[in-house]
């Protein structure tokens, strides 16, 4: 089962239209006791930082988000803000904590030549090796963004994906086995968004 959470931050219609493409069955709730039913949880997000931990916070989300990730086979993936709510804070919110379940802190991306922000559009990203994540797809697949802030270094001792803003790095995915994010819109991301989403929240069903 697969939950995802609704805390008034994300585009949920264009989420959920996606995963209506796989055969997993799924649910929508804002209601923190539901944490305990799914062992995948999907966290999106779009727009500002804090407004978005202040909506988790408020909605008792935060910590049953703590609560669920005890669980031995728990499983969270964050995607663009809810990805960045994943590390420890961000330069869009100065003085407000994330989640910390990464370290690190979000940066703002810096316009360069050809290479404005918002980083918008389809990129490449660069895996740094193989994982769950990437199976089925080749190094160098593009998937699309929407973003002006992100994570410049990947968390020690996790598999990342990279993702070139003109001539800089940024982290486009990261995974340490139990909590993933990705920086992209895999819903916008057509077959290689398709692909991503069946490799994290299709393995219950796969595997029984």
């Amino acid at each position: 089962m697969v939950l995802v959470i609704d805390y008034g931050i994300g585009n949920l219609a264009s989420f959920a239209k996606a995963l209506a493409h796989l055969p997993v069955p799924f649910t929508v709730s804002a209601n923190p006791d539901d944490l305990q039913v799914g062992r995948r949880v999907v966290l999106i997000g779009v727009g500002n930082f804090a407004s978005a931990m202040q909506e988790l916070r408020r909605r008792g989300l935060e910590d049953a988000l703590r609560r669920f990730l005890a669980e031995p086979d728990a499983r969270l993936v964050g995607i663009c803000v809810g990805m960045q709510l994943l590390f420890e804070g961000s330069e869009e919110a100065p003085g407000v904590a994330g989640l910390g379940l990464f370290p690190g802190i979000v940066k703002k991306l810096v316009p360069q030549a050809e290479a404005p922000v918002p980083h918008v559009g389809f990129d490449e990203i660069r895996f740094d090796r193989p994982s769950q994540m990437t199976r089925g797809l080749p190094d160098r697949t593009a998937f699309y963004f929407t973003h002006s802030f992100a994570v410049m270094q990947p968390p020690p001792g996790c598999w990342a994906a990279s993702c070139m803003h003109g001539a800089t790095p940024f982290i486009a995915a990261v995974d340490d086995g139990k909590v993933c994010g990705m920086q992209f819109h895999p819903e916008k991301s057509q077959s290689n968004g398709l692909t991503m989403l069946r490799n994290l929240l299709m393995r219950d069903e796969v595997e029984g």
